[in-house]
């Protein structure tokens, strides 16, 4: 999917705060300045760390939610009306958050050792939670998120009043978000910081309508998965790009080589590319012709035997990899 490189980031409202009105909202506020606490007194100011622990934590609600909804629908036999799409939605981006500031800030020994007591202990907790009340448990994300907005908002006052180092962003924000390739840290925090206000907003919204026990829990459309994320499979299959490649020959440089049989070597692939004009590229056992051009190129298997042609004036390479490079 081709994105536009300068995405449209929402405004951020950094007033947002609900105020509780029973006892379920007060435990989850409770709860969140608990654990609020505890970061700060953990991380101080160390945000790109801090963000690394906390994003294991914030990936777990998400998926819980998604998959005890999908459970419910399941026994009850109706609609999730959006909600699980929604909820897999954000476990997923508070994943990529984590995955960007790994580049960002290697956790140490330690912190591995932290996320590894923490996920799981917060994973049990919130399991029950929501089997026992799911309005509470959205809330207390709410309030999380209200807590991470205010988090990455002192990021960024750290990066504007030079005390954190405002580095490139990671390849892996680049393409995530569409950022341009001059992106810095500061832009990666923004986006970030948007994401968590729409989780916010999300989770108090869902909170509310399981408190109004209303029959239609349709998302709202200002509540759905927003638009501005690539496909993570795009992220996640990495690139497949040549460990070596020729220079380019013409018809009269192309090495005689490459006009008699011969092949690749056992696991390596070949892909002839044709720049100008055309080659004809024939096959053995079993045998076939292709005739390739600029838009045509050949793909080679490893030892598989074959032999080109020129077909009048012609530029040609060839590039080798490691792996099957034809498109999927």
């Amino acid at each position: 999917m081709k994105r536009d490189n300068t995405p449209t980031i929402p405004v951020v409202d950094l007033s947002v705060h609900h105020q509780p009105g029973d006892m379920s909202d007060r435990f989850a506020l409770s709860v969140t300045k608990l654990l609020r606490w505890c970061a700060d007194t953990f991380f101080a100011k160390r945000y790109g760390h801090r963000a690394i622990v906390l994003e294991t934590v914030a990936a777990v609600p998400g998926m819980v939610g998604a998959t005890l909804t999908h459970l419910r629908c399941l026994r009850k036999l109706e609609a999730d009306r959006g909600w699980i799409r929604t909820l897999m939605e954000e476990a997923e981006n508070e994943r990529m958050h984590l995955m960007t500031f790994v580049a960002v800030a290697q956790p140490t020994l330690f912190e591995r050792w932290l996320i590894l007591l923490v996920q799981w202990l917060f994973y049990i907790g919130f399991f029950v939670l929501y089997l026992f009340s799911a309005r509470t448990a959205h809330r207390l994300v709410g309030y999380f998120e209200e807590e991470a907005v205010i988090s990455y908002t002192h990021y960024l006052n750290e990066i504007d009043a030079g005390r954190s180092a405002n580095v490139p962003a990671p390849a892996i924000a680049l393409q995530y978000w569409g950022l341009p390739a001059n992106a810095t840290l500061r832009d990666v925090v923004l986006v970030v910081r948007a994401d968590e206000a729409h989780h916010r907003d999300v989770n108090h919204g869902f909170a509310a309508r399981l408190g109004d026990h209303a029959v239609d829990l349709d998302p709202s459309p200002d509540l759905a998965p927003y638009p501005w994320h690539a496909s993570t499979l795009e992220i996640e299959k990495p690139a497949i790009t040549p460990y070596r490649k020729t220079a380019d020959f013409n018809e009269t440089t192309l090495p005689a080589a490459l006009k008699r049989r011969h092949n690749t070597a056992s696991g390596v692939w070949g892909v002839v590319r044709v720049k100008q004009g055309q080659l004809k590229l024939t096959f053995l056992e079993p045998h076939s012709e292709q005739v390739l051009d600029a838009s045509n190129p050949g793909y080679l298997a490893p030892q598989q035997d074959h032999f080109v042609e020129p077909l009048g004036k012609v530029s040609v390479c060839v590039e080798f990899y490691h792996s099957d490079p034809r498109p999927a």
